[in-house]
């Protein structure tokens, strides 16, 4: 990229741009109407990748001032000693920024304000654009499977959440509300979020976030256009229910949902592998006609590595599925794959510690902020996963094999690269 013409036009954010090109960005501020409507200091497709570089820079000497100057140091201070070389250093700082205006970098009021201008709809934008699958087809349409993305000539999903700790103001307080017991409030606002990720590369389909007392049943709801025919989506005892099992297979999708203890599951047929029927039954009439689902029921069995050691047996695990031909979806491979699930706890994972570094509450002080915060994350974390589903087609090397971490900072690094000279 040229580092001649217009300085917060030259911007970008390293490796994440072929993700998150400048064409892409101008069309979602375009579609949202979140243009500036005069030349300002921060327009808005700077501030959409200063946004996007608040979740790259997380530590504690990361805030805004040190964020900005990661993006807009390279150029500014080539133009800053173009002047000094021409003896007409500015003393307030300002540069030739080209089209014949000049620019300094702002303070840290004027990227507070930057922020709110801009809102968290283009962020969302920007995540929907990018979110998907990168583990190829099982037929090799979309480019070779990945190992281990398929069962049964389906797409594993996992659905899963977690909460994350807020800025304690009174507006996140009354918006996200906050953990309480019978002795006191939680210490933080937090904010609920959940996400459907391919659950052998990590990969966002879908991602949703609310208050913290909205429950992930009903979060789950906002996850329903991203998931589709040949798809098993994977979650936990928390969503077993007619009303959600009944949302989810009218997508196309298929159910394979563990089922707690407490849930009631009567035989009405055993199968030829042991396997079994059972119905699923509607609260109301008006909620549909009862589900026939098929259970799997297993325990599993380990041994220590000292051979002279007992043999340990784990709990049941009950298993509920749409997969009702014993033959075409075996018990045994639909019991191996529900261990998938826990990939979703990976990309939990990710965020809590790999992504949010130092801190480890968001930085937003307001609702909007909070939903822009959230959209960037899962933005940028789709990203990651994409380069590393390109890593995956160029080496072959597994996606489990690539660190999330290392390629992070490998991300991270390519921000502060500096820019080629022109060629022009």
């Amino acid at each position: 990229m040229s580092p001649e013409g217009w300085l917060p036009d030259r911007v970008s954010i390293g490796a994440l741009t072929k993700t998150f090109p400048p064409e892409l960005v101008d069309h979602v501020v375009d579609t949202t109407g979140t243009r500036e409507i005069r030349r300002r200091l921060l327009p808005a497709r700077l501030v959409v990748y200063f946004v996007l570089a608040l979740w790259l820079f997380r530590g504690r000497n990361c805030g805004y001032g040190r964020v900005l100057s990661k993006l807009v140091d390279g150029l500014y201070h080539r133009r800053r000693g173009r002047q000094l070389l021409d003896g007409v250093l500015d003393p307030a700082g300002w540069v030739d920024a080209g089209q014949g205006r000049r620019w300094r970098p702002p303070n840290i009021s004027n990227l507070a304000r930057a922020r709110a201008r801009l809102g968290a709809d283009p962020l969302h934008m920007l995540f929907d654009a990018v979110a998907g699958p990168v583990g190829g087809s099982p037929d090799g349409a979309a480019g070779d499977p990945v190992p281990g993305v398929f069962c049964c000539g389906l797409r594993v999903v996992s659905i899963d959440g977690s909460t994350s700790d807020l800025p304690d103001t009174k507006e996140n307080a009354a918006f996200f509300s906050r953990p309480t017991t019978d002795a006191r409030d939680g210490a933080f606002p937090q904010v609920r979020w959940l996400a459907a990720a391919e659950s052998e590369t990590g990969a966002l389909l879908g991602a949703t976030f609310g208050p913290y007392t909205v429950g992930e049943q009903t979060l789950a709801r906002d996850l329903l256009a991203a998931l589709g025919p040949d798809m098993l989506v994977l979650c936990d005892r928390n969503f077993l229910s007619h009303a959600l099992a009944r949302d989810v297979l009218a997508t196309g999708a298929h159910i394979l949902w563990r089922a707690s203890a407490s849930f009631t599951l009567t035989p009405i047929e055993v199968l030829s592998d042991g396997t079994y029927l059972a119905v699923l039954r509607p609260r109301r009439k008006a909620d549909g006609p009862p589900i026939t689902v098929r259970v799997i029921e297993y325990t599993v069995h380990t041994s220590p590595a000292d051979s002279a050691g007992e043999e340990q047996t784990s709990e049941v695990f009950t298993l509920v599925t749409d997969l009702l031909d014993p033959e075409a979806y075996p018990a045994l491979d639909l019991a191996c794959a529900y261990p998938m699930r826990w990939g979703a706890e990976t990309v939990i994972g990710h965020h809590k510690t790999d992504m949010g570094e130092g801190m480890p509450t968001l930085r937003s002080k307001d609702p909007e902020g909070v939903a822009q915060e959230m959209w960037a994350l899962f933005a940028v974390y789709q990203a990651i996963h994409t380069l590393i589903g390109t890593a995956v087609d160029a080496t072959g090397i597994p996606p489990d094999q690539i660190s999330f971490p290392q390629a992070l900072t490998a991300v991270t690094d390519t921000v502060t690269a500096e820019f080629p000279p022109s060629r022009s």
